[in-house]
């Protein structure tokens, strides 16, 4: 019986969640709080990637701020796309 790497499997779908932010992101008007969040996007997949825990506990934390509320000036399509990412790395046992 073939095993699955629960860290692999739970890194690809907080990934796709990212990837789901990173599009409704770039569905917003151009604006200062997009671009920094597109940012961050890319600083949260590289800590994934590399399994950086406090890179990924910071970048994850700097993300949700950025696009949830009450901070947050970006569309209902981002914020949802947020939240999603947020129970994600909760339910994958990641840091934020």
């Amino acid at each position: 019986m073939p095993t699955t790497n629960k860290n692999e499997a739970n890194k690809a779908l907080v990934l796709e969640h990212v990837d789901a932010v990173r599009a409704a992101l770039r569905a917003e008007p151009a604006s200062p709080q997009a671009t920094q969040a597109l940012d961050q996007c890319d600083r949260l997949q590289l800590a994934i990637t590399q399994f950086h825990a406090e890179g990924l506990r910071f970048a994850a934390f700097t993300l949700l701020r950025m696009t949830l509320p009450p901070a947050t000036p970006l569309g209902a399509p981002v914020q949802a796309a947020a939240q999603n990412l947020k129970a994600a790395l909760a339910a994958a046992g990641f840091p934020h």
